[in-house]
């Protein structure tokens, strides 16, 4: 009887609870840690894994011991309460009732996947359990002790982990010296000051066929529509592919994708290919130009990203730029700050199909406006140069907006939709998440998505409105500090948004001009004269042409071609346009076998989906929007396009083969 009664004892410590929840949670770790890593393998490596692994570890035992505590101190308030009102009630059932709900939760999530069934674990197994605990409710000091029993292996196991994690988090968090902040006012090179200053603005997601510049309806760029009157305006310039970390990869490095081998948005550029060395920076900052990069979205980190940070003089957190309006985007915020350039997965005890995330956003608050105000990097840009910052420079600013969620600020909300459905994160992000997204190929859009689309394009519209104002007011900041005289302004995109062929927003399979045609305009000091450009041109040619505006040779291992003679009114010779998006593929050396290819040659277009073996062939001039393939009744076009296709994608793997890849 005393045996009993000290086991009772200890099952209600908090010990004793910490210990169940310890071996349910750290369950539920497993399960997700392979679910995550058949993701993460296809970009990075398994040591490249394990500092992720350790910082979830770390933060997840943290949660474990917070839960254990709330739980114990719920058990304690129950039994003095009970014992108030003259109820007996045991503890030990209690317990065991959460003990199976989490056990059975974390056996649905680990078998039946990550997003579906989520019904099943927050009402049907509580209820199953509760009932299935109360009828065996005599037993339960009895059972809750076999498991105590049963679970100390397991608990000795996890623990061990933890303390190996934790010790991996503390060396890659603080003791390993790396991906520093950079702040270095001191210019390590002589310049020559007569060579020009150079700002490239890109914005996240714009896509040129919502721009009026580009002759859009409605009119949701009037100042860079008039800007653009006194710049060289592209009509043709095509991204590299379609999501944010590849394409940056091209443009800071004038490579190809499947050259410079960064396929997904998990991962980096840091491991491969020489990024770090052979990059646009790189090369301005050995003919002495000092290198500045605010980039907003993280996904195109100078450090864990693309690995270019050694070629920067500044370059802040991405953090630094963030207006947090919700409990989710504070954890965000700060999770990044502290681990965010040591560890590849710093987030995923609060990414979207982890357990956590289901819980914080329910007391986090949702919000109306943008995180990510483009006025904050521009305006961090302007206080530098009133410090009269070293000349020439390059400046590099990725801007979010309009990237989704499309939450433009008042007065931009409303102007030309003012419904307020979807005017929230969580609405617009749900509608995503279970929206058409990814379908394989072009399909009528289902009748129940139709509305909410032509509504999204709206609040889409507003937003480059507001981005269009927010470069307005930079523009006229730099006029007025008289910052222009000898500077070059670039204005482009990483990649498009889509809303049309049953696609939304970006990324997947898909190649369409939508997601792939962006703007491209250069206006040049001085320069009073416009003209637009109808030449082809690939966003890998953006780097190049920076170069020759600088006066700079440029290096062999470059693909792009300058395009400065036609801004000259000189002629090029047509050269074919590629972009692509392998996301399916492992980078790393391995050869691509599946994904998209685009080609663009004279008025024609190929889409090629590689494991399909499909094409779609579009006559761009005659058929803009993309609508009637032209395999069948144009054979020659296409097998010639197909042939460029297959015979560069040969080639690409050819030199993936020869290991021209560095670990």
């Amino acid at each position: 009887m005393k045996t009993h009664s000290c086991f009772k004892e200890r099952a209600e410590s908090y010990y004793g609870i910490f210990r169940l929840i310890f071996v349910l949670f750290s369950l539920y770790l497993i399960g997700h840690a392979f679910y995550r890593w058949d993701g993460f393998k296809y970009s990075g490596s398994f040591p490249e894994f394990l500092p992720s692994l350790a910082l979830i570890t770390t933060l997840w035992t943290i949660v474990i011991f917070f839960t254990s505590m709330l739980i114990w101190l719920l058990c304690k308030a129950i039994k003095l309460f009970c014992q108030r009102i003259g109820w007996e009630i045991k503890i030990a059932t209690f317990l065991l009732f959460i003990f199976f709900s989490l056990l059975s939760a974390v056996l649905i999530k680990n078998l039946l996947g990550h997003h579906k069934y989520i019904f099943l674990i927050f009402y049907i197994i509580p209820a199953f359990t509760f009932i299935f605990v109360w009828f065996f409710r005599i037993r339960a000091e009895h059972w809750l002790e076999i498991i105590h029993g049963r679970i100390t292996p397991l608990v000795w196991l996890f623990g061990a982990f933890v303390i190996f994690s934790a010790v991996t988090v503390v060396y890659h968090g603080w003791l390993k010296k790396d991906r520093t902040v950079l702040n270095n006012p001191v210019q390590s090179v002589p310049a020559d000051k007569n060579q020009p200053n150079i700002i490239l603005v890109t914005f996240d997601a714009l896509t040129a066929k919502n721009m009026s510049v580009y002759g859009y309806s409605r009119d949701t760029t009037p100042f860079i529509s008039q800007w653009a009157k006194t710049a060289s305006l592209f009509a043709k310039a095509e991204s590299s592919g379609n999501i944010t970390t590849p394409t940056t990869a091209s443009l800071m490095t004038g490579k190809r994708i499947w050259t410079h081998q960064i396929y997904h948005l998990a991962g980096s550029c840091y491991h491969n290919l020489r990024c770090d060395v052979e990059n646009l920076p790189a090369v301005l900052k050995e003919k002495g130009y000092y290198n500045i990069a605010f980039v907003v979205n993280y996904r195109a980190s100078v450090y864990t990203k693309l690995g270019i940070h050694n070629s920067f003089d500044i370059a802040p957190f991405e953090t630094d730029f963030y207006e947090p309006s919700s409990l989710l985007g504070y954890f965000d915020m700060y999770l990044y700050r502290w681990f965010g350039h040591k560890f590849e997965i710093y987030d995923w005890i609060i990414s979207r199909d982890f357990a956590l995330y289901y819980f914080l956003d329910k007391i986090s608050g949702n919000y109306s406006k943008t995180m990510f105000p483009p006025e904050k990097a521009f305006n961090r840009l302007l206080e530098l140069l009133d410090k009269n910052v070293s000349e020439p420079y390059f400046a590099w600013i990725h801007i979010l907006p309009p990237h989704d969620s499309y939450l433009p600020p008042e007065p931009y909300a409303g102007i030309y939709n003012q419904s307020l459905e979807f005017r929230d994160y969580d609405s617009q992000e749900k509608f995503k998440n279970n929206s058409f997204k990814y379908l394989f190929k072009s399909q009528p859009v289902p009748q129940k998505f139709e509305s909410t689309l032509k509504l999204l394009r709206d609040y889409y519209d507003e937003f480059i409105k507001y981005c269009d104002k927010q470069f307005e007011i930079f523009i006229n900041n730099l006029t007025i500090r008289n910052r222009l005289k000898n500077t070059i302004i670039i204005l482009s995109a990483d990649h498009g948004e889509s809303f049309e062929h049953g696609y939304f927003t970006h990324g997947g399979p898909f190649l369409y001009e939508q997601v792939t045609h962006v703007p491209l305009i250069i206006k040049e000091p001085g320069q009073a004269k416009g003209r637009v450009i109808p030449d082809l041109v690939e966003q890998i040619d953006i780097p190049l042409a920076i170069l020759d505006l600088a006066n700079i040779s440029t290096p062999i291992w470059m693909e792009g071609r300058s395009f400065v003679p036609l801004m000259r009114n000189q002629k090029l010779s047509p050269k074919p346009a590629f972009s692509m998006t392998f996301e399916k593929n492992r980078s790393r050396g391995n050869l691509i076998n599946e994904g998209t290819i685009a080609v663009w040659e004279g008025d024609y277009k190929l889409i090629y989906y590689i494991k399909e073996k499909e094409s779609l062939l579009f006559n761009l001039k005659q058929d803009p929007d993309e609508l009637t393939n032209l395999v069948a009744k144009e054979p020659k076009i296409h097998q010639h396009l197909l042939g460029l296709i297959q015979s560069h994608l040969k080639a690409a793997n050819e030199r993936i083969t020869k290991g021209n890849f560095r670990e």
